[in-house]
């Protein structure tokens, strides 16, 4: 065998052992097989809050470019998966919607907002630590409207 042929099998061999692990790597759309949907007009905003009931929303201002909002990514994943009877996620790129981000005063990315009830309940600028938004998504989902 070749030396190329074994350098080529080798780099295949460490390529595919590799697939499972995707963490910190952004080779492909994170939209791809999420549960979460993206947002590109203030009329579809608009229409998911009006026709979300007692439902918890979470809106996700982002940028493809920010680090933050990278590592902020399966946090919302696993919260949209796991408490997908009660919460629905969605993520609105600042870079193609600047509009959206301007109503929403959006100055920092991350920047999460909470509704429900057609309401704003929380908005969190920045990252924080995945038991805090486990917490809060607790906290807001179980809510009721007094």
């Amino acid at each position: 065998m070749h030396l190329c042929s074994r350098v080529f099998i080798i780099l295949l061999f460490f390529e595919l052992a590799s697939c499972g692990d995707d963490i910190g790597k952004n080779t492909r759309d994170p939209l791809d097989d999420s549960v979460i949907s993206s947002i590109d007009s203030m009329e579809q905003l608009n229409k998911i809050i009006e026709t979300s009931g007692n439902r918890l929303l979470i809106f996700d201002f982002y940028a493809d470019w920010c680090p933050p909002c990278k590592e902020l990514d399966p946090i919302l994943e696993k919260i949209a998966k796991e408490k997908s009877s009660t919460v629905t996620v969605y993520k609105i790129n600042i870079d193609h919607n600047k509009g959206l981000a301007n109503s929403f005063r959006v100055v920092g990315i991350p920047h999460v907002i909470l509704f429900k009830n057609k309401k704003t309940v929380l908005a969190l600028n920045g990252l924080y630590p995945k038991n805090m938004y486990l917490q809060i998504v607790e906290r807001f989902s179980a809510a009721t409207e007094p």
